[in-house]
């Protein structure tokens, strides 16, 4: 017993000498510079890529935050970019819908009765029965300019000299198209692919005044 209790005096007279300069030595709290680390470790930053938090609007139904990010994706635009739900959501009910010549059902659908229906149920906009109708609609005003396209604009598409119209697309965003090929079905397709470019005939929008009706 004697000889223990000076082991123990050792220890303690060790550890309270030492544990002064273990605590000034060491941080309670450690403070991360998130810049410096990023720079140090060549991190860039995205601008495009932003927190999907700050891109929602309040009070969104589960079904709303879905088509959100899907078509967010498909054509490749900020969450943010998607507003118009009642637009996407008919579209994403049909999307993938085989090609059909002048049918509308679930089995497969042309793109002129398609775009009747959708402007029906998005814009509460009567449609002409075929894309000539649509495209000599007194409602409507033509452009070229691609540049000025717009979300729901229509894209006029000529297949062939003996039909001027053959048929119509719809811009969504990003250069991206909602059209109907005999391959594909409905679907989003990039207006830039060669396919379109080469039958691309006019734009048209719905005119403003008669849209405010």
């Amino acid at each position: 017993m004697k000889k223990i209790f000076p082991i123990i005096l050792i220890l303690i007279i060790v550890v309270s000498c030492g544990a002064p300069k273990y605590i000034e030595e060491v941080p309670l709290k450690l403070k991360y510079d998130e810049a410096k680390i990023k720079k140090t470790l060549g991190i860039k930053e995205n601008q495009n890529n932003q927190r999907l938090v700050d891109q929602y609007e309040e009070g969104l139904t589960d079904e709303q935050i879905r088509v959100k990010e899907k078509y967010a994706v498909l054509l490749s635009v900020r969450p943010d970019e998607i507003k118009r739900y009642d637009f996407y959501q008919y579209i994403d009910k049909w999307l993938g819908t085989p090609y059909g010549a002048r049918s509308f059902s679930k089995d497969s659908l042309a793109m002129v009765p398609f775009v009747q229906a959708l402007y029906s149920k998005a814009y509460k906009k009567s449609l002409p029965r075929t894309a000539l109708g649509i495209f000599k609609s007194k409602d409507i005003e033509l452009f070229l300019s691609r540049v000025d396209l717009e979300e729901g604009d229509f894209i006029f598409l000529r297949y062939n000299k003996d039909n001027p119209i053959s048929d119509v697309a719809i811009y969504l965003k990003n250069d991206r198209i909602l059209a109907t090929t005999k391959s594909s079905g409905l679907r989003v397709f990039n207006f830039n692919d060669d396919y379109f470019q080469t039958r691309y005939f006019a734009s048209g929008r719905i005119k403003e005044d008669e849209e405010k009706q």
